[in-house]
């Protein structure tokens, strides 16, 4: 942004600000009301337990529990009787007992028991705790926050059906971008948008900090995006050494979940993870990734940095050396100020995310249902097409999802 004089310095620049229908999470804004109409994760199953634990999601604080029947509850920690916290409460056989004055809500927000009431509370039933309802998928514990009216299924991914017991499993990974801290404080939108800027895993994962997954992801790829009814897809193909084409495709879908090819090439074919970005509130996030394995096999080939050092392993000096999606990502800032942004040609997947959650935000607006949810569970199955394929002569090309003509932009990026 050019300064005062017009020649480029700093001096007398305009503040940078933020479009608020991309960021905020809160009840009541026009993207928070838009994110309360989907399932979003709120823990591992295994942070649900008998010792009740503080979360935070989409800006609200609530209480995670276990009963010791084995039933998840997602609670608003204020006692609905004399609003001390139920962070102090005893998990029980059906529900979590108040710490002040013991009485007992379900896992609905029902009200089970009233210790100092007559008969234990005459009235109990017309007391109710605030809760959000929650579905246990996979080792992850998903909330929905929104109207009951409103409330979709809960969407099941093809990728993780199917399961052989003997041979596979699946693993959830919450570390930041496969590497880095499980919480990181910026907004979750600059977070999930980078999945659809592909030319960044080119300079960030390769030229700049050196190959942090497979080699051949140096190879300059041509890149086609489409805007789909659920989502938007990047679709990249290198011309490899050995003649071949790598067809490799990534996902984001609505609102918050992003499919990535395994980017180290262990896994060809349809990709075996898939991820949500948790919107903690406005400047925090944490990212959940479920993985498909077999059993005994590595989870997920983790970026590497500097002399094969993992993120923690780092130092100081070192982190800025060799950066990864956390420097980058955390490096716009708390929330990244859309206003002094220059977007080119080459950030056209980010501009279609944008617009396509800003499409939807005003529907939610207007009374309508966004894009990706279902009411009926025959719909609630969900087939990716991300994944990584190597194209030959003899490939039948029937089997592999396409976006551009193959071929069709390899020897000219820019068109």
């Amino acid at each position: 942004m050019a300064g005062a004089q017009g020649d480029g310095r700093a001096y007398g620049r305009t503040a940078g600000t933020w479009d608020p229908e991309l960021v905020q999470v809160g009840a009541g804004t026009a993207s928070g009301e838009l994110l309360r109409r989907y399932w979003h994760p709120v823990g591992r199953s295994a942070e649900a337990t008998t010792v009740p634990r503080e979360v935070r999601l989409l800006g609200e604080d609530l209480i995670l529990y276990r009963d010791l029947s084995g039933t998840p509850g997602l609670l608003e920690p204020r006692c609905c009787h004399r609003g001390t916290t139920l962070y102090y409460g005893a998990v029980e056989d059906e529900g979590i007992r108040c710490p002040y004055h013991g009485w007992v809500f379900g896992a609905d927000g029902v009200c089970l028991d009233q210790p100092c009431e007559p008969d234990r509370g005459r009235n109990k039933e017309r007391y109710r705790q605030p809760w959000y309802p929650v579905v246990e998928y996979n080792g992850l514990i998903f909330a929905y926050l929104g109207p009951a009216e409103k409330q979709p299924v809960f969407p099941r991914y093809d990728i993780f059906e199917d399961m052989n017991d003997e041979e596979e499993e699946i693993v959830i990974i919450d570390h930041f971008a496969f590497g880095g801290p499980t919480e990181a404080p910026c907004n979750w939108f600059q977070t999930h948008e980078n999945a659809m800027d592909p030319y960044h895993v080119f300079v960030l994962h390769t030229t700049h900090s050196g190959v942090q997954f497979n080699p051949n992801l140096e190879i300059w790829p041509a890149i086609d995006w489409q805007v789909h009814p659920w989502g938007v897809t990047s679709s990249q193909d290198r011309k490899l050494p050995d003649g071949t084409t790598l067809h490799r495709i990534t996902e984001v879908r609505m609102p918050t979940v992003r499919v990535i090819a395994t980017p180290t090439l262990t896994v060809l074919g349809k990709t075996n993870n898939l991820s949500w970005t948790q919107p903690i509130d406005d400047t925090h996030t944490r990212v959940f990734a479920m993985v498909r394995k077999p059993r005994g096999s590595e989870a997920q080939g983790l970026p590497v940095y500097g002399e094969g050092k993992t993120w923690f392993e780092l130092s100081t000096e070192e982190h800025q050396r060799f950066p990864g999606d956390y420097e980058a990502q955390v490096g716009q800032g708390e929330i990244a100020l859309h206003s002094t942004e220059r977007l080119s040609s080459t950030d056209r997947g980010v501009s279609m995310v944008r617009r396509q959650f800003k499409e939807q935000v005003q529907i939610v607006a207007e009374g309508g249902d966004p894009v990706g949810v279902e009411f009926d569970e025959a719909a609630a199955l969900v087939s990716v097409v991300a994944g990584n394929y190597i194209i030959s002569s003899e490939t039948d090309l029937s089997e592999v999802p396409m976006g551009a003509t193959l071929g069709s932009r390899l020897d000219n990026p820019s068109s």
